[in-house]
């Protein structure tokens, strides 16, 4: 009768493994070691809640015996890691990890009568992140097949490669100075399971090894390899001579001489005798590892890699799939199918449960020449063995497939789910009954034609009195002499291949290819459309690119425009004016208070022609609109114009024409009227005002009033006070304000030396007040000058009036001004 047992964890190692940060479902005995050590034992580990630890059970009853055993180095901790074990000869070998952060990956052997090994522990030339997949056991030796980080191509970064490790059985450590406790016969080398070609295709992750098959005589395992995850998605199954493995490493070792080098061969020359990684036994020159030389077990631990691969039979793989939805993780053989036993059918099994099922060719592994990939092989058939609605939902991680055994007994596969363990037959016969024509060309090992018309499969068909009552055709003749089946006219079939009979094609796989038309039209349409986008991307930039530029220009014309001359300043110090700009803004600028008068002036439009332009400004001449009939503004500043440009003909005073009395305007006053005022008091000046600058007549002085009835002091922009007066509203200007109501009169003699043209470095040349970036007088000018200003002016004396100086020699050393402003 079925038994049953349950083996669960304690409270107490819950708890613990729950105060480690593992969730509750981790912290359960998950089963990762399971072997027969005798004929009455049963050898079982689990993980126990992140405590592993080991127990012998009875065969007959699965009752413990004896004591539990710490499972360290024989179990992992976590049930995602993966581990081998094996027993032989009385001795347990398993390949898996020692530690909680499974860092520390070992090769150990314990239990029986031998001392204690271990591989080296945190050395990268031993392990490197190995992933263990099987261990058999060959001769005098225990091989372990992993996968793990190749260091000798540690220039090309992460690199996994396929591995091949062996023991001796007998190995007893090595000295207390060297390898003490610890393996002194451990080698390894890479397995190659590539396609042949100039540069050949690797299939360099192994996921599962079968046990030691008989193949033509041979010692074979079989494996199957994959790609790595970031690589062309492809599965391959090889096969390896156990004669060719145990050669390699009898071969050359590889080396690494410095840490930045490449690995390279050593030469013969350089083995130590005995050779490295050889198992001592009685009879020899050392009956024990322990007595080697101390240079024979350095040079084991700093050389455990072979220079040269193992290659498979036949150079090739024998199964190839690629570009397929998905990737082959299990493998089983059954060596021994048919009805006489002499014919090789391999099971794989898909990361999803899909299970494939393969014939070997016979006598196909014996030519030595090498045969093209998948030629070793005929595709039989391939289904399905999860069912959602039995054995849980379908999703990905319920339909991984965790183990894959064959019961050859019962002629089924059994595979274990995460969910449930399924049973399925080994052939599917009876989808070929009823047509001979289909039975015999499945070339299926397990089916075959019987007498009564039926293709089957049963316990009975293989008797030994029934062998010959039936009909197969495994080696691929031709059924075209058989007839056509029953319905595949009224179905459309073709005549072959006959539905039901599964058949592939290693050159055309429709699950996985795509036609070339649909290739050739998506690339197309990827260059189309990319080819427009990236003329969009480009005609927007140039486009911004021009907006840009043309609003760099718009706005530097802009200020060029407000800055050009005194009649733009003038404008726009009109517009800023309206605005009502604080006149906070220029008051660092400002000695002596002027704000503070000319503030006064805010009241009105301020004429900003009393501000200094910069003398890079080129003046340009406005002409008058024709539907204007005051021009005089312009001509007056015509006028002044001229009269710096041509030196030699200019005297101290300027005119504004000869049909009008003209006010006399001394050069160095900036002040300048508005147009209204200058036409009022122009309009009240005599004819005879005016005189000639080529005879030199004395100007005509004008009266003021007596001292009684002098009226206060007016700034040239109004009538206001010249008495300085706080405002918020008042307009800085960086001009010195004009005399009083803007009229000039004759005051002291004017003399050059008493002007301040600069304030920071003194008197400069003369001529140098004509330029338009004036600088201000401190207030340290005598009494009666321009330099000061908030007085009024004195009446004309009794005396003789004074002649004003000729500064004519002054203007030559004026900068004429340009349009260019140079």
């Amino acid at each position: 009768p079925p038994q049953k047992l349950t083996w669960r964890s304690n409270q107490h190692d819950i708890s613990i493994c729950r105060m480690k940060g593992k969730h509750e479902a981790e912290c359960r005995n998950f089963i990762k070691v399971m072997l027969v050590r005798n004929q009455n034992l049963l050898f079982v580990c689990g993980t126990n809640a992140f405590n592993p630890i080991c127990a012998n059970y009875s065969m007959d009853t699965l009752e413990p015996v004896g004591d539990n055993i710490s499972g360290m180095a024989r179990c992992p901790y976590d049930p995602k890691h993966a581990n081998v074990a094996l027993f032989t000869g009385g001795m347990l070998f398993t390949a898996t990890v020692t530690d909680f952060l499974a860092i520390d990956a070992v090769i150990y052997r314990s239990l029986g009568d031998s001392p204690t090994l271990r591989t080296v522990k945190h050395d990268s030339k031993w392990f490197k992140e190995p992933y263990f997949v099987h261990a058999v056991e060959w001769r005098s030796h225990v091989y372990f097949f992993f996968r793990e980080i190749a260091m000798e191509f540690n220039y090309l970064e992460k690199v996994v490669v396929s591995r091949v490790a062996r023991v001796c059985k007998n190995d007893m450590g090595g000295s207390q100075r060297v390898l003490e406790k610890q393996w002194t016969s451990f080698l390894k080398a890479r397995l190659n399971c590539s396609v042949p070609g100039d540069s050949h295709f690797y299939f360099n992750v192994i996921h599962a090894v079968t046990d030691i098959l008989e193949l033509n005589g041979r010692p074979v395992v079989l494996a199957v390899f994959s790609t790595p995850t970031n690589s062309i998605p492809g599965s391959a199954v090889c096969a390896f001579d156990m004669t060719q493995v145990a050669a390699v490493f009898e071969g050359r070792f590889r080396e690494q001489k410095s840490p930045e080098s490449i690995w390279t061969a050593v030469p013969e020359d350089m083995v130590p005798k005995p050779r490295p990684g050889c198992c001592a036994a009685p009879g020899m020159r050392y009956n024990s590892s322990s007595t080697f030389p101390d240079e024979i077990l350095t040079f084991v631990k700093t050389h455990p890699l072979m220079d040269e691969a193992v290659p498979s039979l036949g150079n090739a793989p024998w199964i190839v799939r690629t570009m397929s939805r998905y990737q082959l993780r299990k493998i089983v053989v059954d060596n021994a199918a048919g009805p006489w036993g002499n014919h090789t059918v391999v099971f794989l099994g898909s990361s999803t449960g899909t299970i494939l099922k393969f014939l070997i060719h016979p006598n196909a592994t014996s030519s030595p020449a090498p045969a093209p990939p998948g030629s070793q092989s005929v595709f039989l058939e391939e289904f399905e063995t999860y069912q959602p609605g039995r054995c849980g939902r379908d999703t990905e991680d319920e339909r991984r497939l965790l183990g894959l055994e064959l019961d050859k007994a019962a002629g089924s596969l059994l595979l274990a789910f995460p969910p449930c363990v399924a049973r399925v037959p080994v052939a599917r016969c009876q989808q070929h009954s009823g047509c001979m024509k289909s039975c015999l060309g499945s070339r299926d090992p397990y089916c075959g034609w019987t007498p009564e018309g039926s293709c089957q499969l049963t316990p009975s068909f293989f008797a030994l009195p029934h062998r010959t009552a039936f009909e197969q055709d495994i080696s691929g003749g031709s059924t075209s002499h058989l007839g056509e089946c029953e319905g595949e006219c009224e179905t459309g079939m073709p005549p072959y291949p006959h539905p039901g009979l599964v058949t592939e094609s290693f050159v055309d796989e429709p699950d996985g290819l795509v036609s070339v038309n649909l290739l050739v039209i998506s690339s197309v349409a990827a260059f189309v459309i990319g080819a427009v986008i990236s003329g969009f991307s480009v005609c927007w930039f140039i486009g911004h690119r021009d907006r840009k530029e043309l609003a760099r220009r718009k706005d530097k014309e802009t200020i060029l425009a407000h800055s050009e001359s005194v009649v733009s300043v003038s404008r726009l110090g009109e517009r800023r004016a309206r605005g009502g700009q604080p006149g906070a803004l220029l008051a660092p600028l400002m000695p002596n208070g002027w704000p503070k008068e000319l503030g006064k002036a805010s009241q009105h439009d301020l004429d900003s022609g009393v501000l200094p332009t910069p003398e890079q400004t080129p003046l340009q001449q406005k002409r008058c609109p024709g539907a204007l009939q005051n021009c005089t503004w312009e001509q007056s500043h015509n006028i002044i114009n001229a009269a710096l440009r041509d030196p030699g003909a200019s005297g101290t005073r300027l005119h504004a024409g000869a049909g009008r009395s003209a006010r006399g305007m001394p050069l160095s006053c900036h002040a300048i009227l508005v147009d209204q005022e200058l036409e009022a008091e122009l309009s009240d000046s005599s004819g005879d005002g005016h005189w000639g600058r080529d005879h030199h007549e004395g100007p005509r002085t004008r009266q003021h009033p007596s001292s009684g009835a002098r009226r206060p002091p007016r700034s040239s922009y109004g009538d206001f006070g010249g008495t300085p007066r706080p405002s918020p509203d008042r307009r800085r200007v960086v001009s010195a304000p004009g005399g009083e109501g803007g009229d000039f009169v004759e005051g002291p003699p004017w003399h050059p030396e008493q002007l301040n043209f600069n304030a920071n470095n003194g008197t400069q040349r003369p001529g140098a007040h004509l330029k338009r970036n004036h600088t201000f007088n401190s207030g340290e000018a005598p009494a009666g000058g321009y330099g000061q200003h908030g007085t009024a002016p004195r009446a004309a004396g009794a005396g003789p009036p004074r002649a004003l100086t000729d500064l004519h020699h002054l203007l030559r050393y004026g900068m004429e001004r340009t349009p260019s402003g140079k």
